[in-house]
């Protein structure tokens, strides 16, 4: 049995024909998928990849699609998505956010939580028919404990410092050195006109500064893992799941930063009897076919 699962994010939109055994059969990359950036443009780019996917040889084998799109659950956008793809293509059609997707490529239809920690952060949980999110709140409202997060309390440190008189910290000396942040204007000027993306990268910067023992450095990457540890004792406690709980790792901060990773780990452990991490790299399209077995299963 072949079906289709598609991943559309904020930077690209992955669409691939999968086979019952997780294997990849055929794919195709196209531009972002975010509904709520551009509408249109995501809409036409997720329209375009699944077409290739269905002209492709294997096309006429598929018996369903399964989506994962970022921003889908913002006002009608499901509701308008959902009935322009429907009159688009012929097979049926389940539509789910990115996240829950992520999920179900990490830990299948297994009960658990998916923390999800790279330039934003977000934390989604799955009671047999109960599921619930933590965080994803984007930049301005949360995302705490990602490296968004991490970004904007480092200049926070220098803007603190600043208004003590002057940059002090063999920290804020080191990250002013490497932006050119010497003065509150530079601190402003980079601030407002930088993407997400470019604050979040500041947190390798630090993560560079914690390998060589900074202790500032050390002290915000762990109270990162703290904060991302907080948020999924909260999704924990709201789901009532029991232990063994499977707690599925994606994004840099937790599949590569050791240091966040460990903390977040040690923090989970200090507050549940039994918590199993788990890590893959397998590709959030093949979440398609427990996604849809899992909804058959309700229905």
């Amino acid at each position: 049995m072949y079906h289709i699962g598609l991943d559309a994010g904020g930077t690209k939109t992955h669409a691939a024909i999968v086979d019952s055994n997780e294997n990849i059969i055929f794919e195709m990359i196209n531009g972002p998928g975010n509904v709520t950036v551009n509408y249109t443009d995501a809409r036409e780019n997720i329209r375009e990849a699944v077409k290739a996917c269905l002209k492709s040889e294997h096309g006429k084998y598929c018996e369903f699609i399964v989506m994962g799109v970022a921003g889908i659950e913002k006002g009608n956008l499901k509701l308008l998505l959902e009935e322009y793809l429907n009159n688009e293509f012929q097979l049926p059609i389940l539509l789910l956010n990115d996240a829950e997707l992520a999920y179900y490529s990490t830990l299948g239809n297994s009960n658990g939580i998916l923390a999800i920690a790279g330039t934003g952060s977000v934390f989604l949980g799955k009671n047999n028919s109960d599921i619930f999110t933590v965080g994803g709140w984007g930049h301005l409202l949360g995302d705490q404990g990602s490296s968004y997060d991490i970004g904007l309390h480092a200049l926070k440190l220098i803007i603190y410092e600043i208004d003590q008189g002057g940059i002090q910290t063999a920290f804020s000396k080191s990250l002013a050195s490497e932006y050119k942040l010497y003065h509150s204007s530079h601190i402003k000027e980079f601030v407002y006109s930088s993407s997400k993306a470019e604050i979040a990268e500041i947190a390798y910067f630090i993560y560079k500064l914690a390998k060589d023992e900074n202790e500032h450095a050390l002290n915000i990457l762990e109270l990162a893992g703290e904060k991302l540890a907080s948020q999924t004792l909260q999704l924990i406690k709201r789901l009532k799941l029991k232990s063994p709980i499977k707690i599925g790792c994606r994004g840099s901060l937790l599949e590569k930063n050791e240091i966040v990773q460990t903390c977040f780990i040690n923090k989970l452990r200090q507050h549940s009897v039994d918590i199993s991490p788990i890590f893959n790299d397998k590709p959030v399209v093949v979440g398609a076919l427990p996604a849809w077995k899992s909804r058959m299963e309700e229905n």
